[in-house]
């Protein structure tokens, strides 16, 4: 044995093969940007993103405060239109109170009703000379006939379902005949309202 030799060499036996690189690439690519170029490319980032920032912060803004502005216009030419409507308010207005009857109105029996019990009871047989009809309280003034057909008449009046109380304030004798003037005053049956 050889004194100089490696110990590690003996113990290992065997040395250890490594593959070893048979080709080599030889594609080199030559750097040739510059220092402007760089630069400009970052100039344009920087503008693009300046760009985006604007729109977002800027114009998206007034883009906005435009939109609204036109709805504030729009508004207006509609209360316009609107007050242009309304400018005969108070005159419609006082016509529809007018139009709408009182809660004193609506517990009162209606007129039309009382006149056609009116026509249809004394006007065929007697002459009417006077009707009044003031809330529920109604006065007939007629004439033409004996003193048993107006009693007949008031008969007939008092059994209709429009009158409440009935009286007859004065039953006269107009010319010597047997025919008289009577005035009849009943109060008006009031109407029930539903609720």
């Amino acid at each position: 044995m050889k004194l100089n030799s490696d110990v590690r060499q003996l113990m290992a036996g065997k040395k250890a093969v490594y593959p070893t690189k048979r080709s080599m690439n030889l594609y080199f690519k030559v750097d040739r940007t510059t220092a402007p170029a760089t630069a400009a490319l970052y100039v344009l980032f920087a503008a693009a993103v300046l760009l985006g920032l604007g729109k977002i912060m800027v114009y998206d803004f007034i883009s906005q405060e435009k939109q609204l502005e036109s709805q504030v216009l729009a508004l207006e030419q509609r209360t316009v239109q609107q007050m242009q409507q309304l400018k005969n308010y108070d005159q419609v207005l006082e016509d529809y109170i007018r139009s709408l009857p009182t809660q004193q109105e609506q517990e009162q029996p209606d007129v039309m009703d009382l006149l056609a019990l009116i026509d249809t009871t004394i006007r065929p047989t007697a002459q009417v000379t006077q009707v009044s009809i003031e809330g529920n309280q109604v006065v007939i003034a007629f004439s033409g006939v004996t003193l048993a057909q107006a009693a007949d008449l008031v008969v007939q009046l008092e059994q209709s379902p429009l009158v409440a109380n009935t009286q007859v304030d004065t039953a006269s004798s107009t010319d010597g005949t047997d025919q008289v003037e009577v005035h009849v005053y009943f109060q008006a049956a009031q109407e029930e309202s539903a609720t």
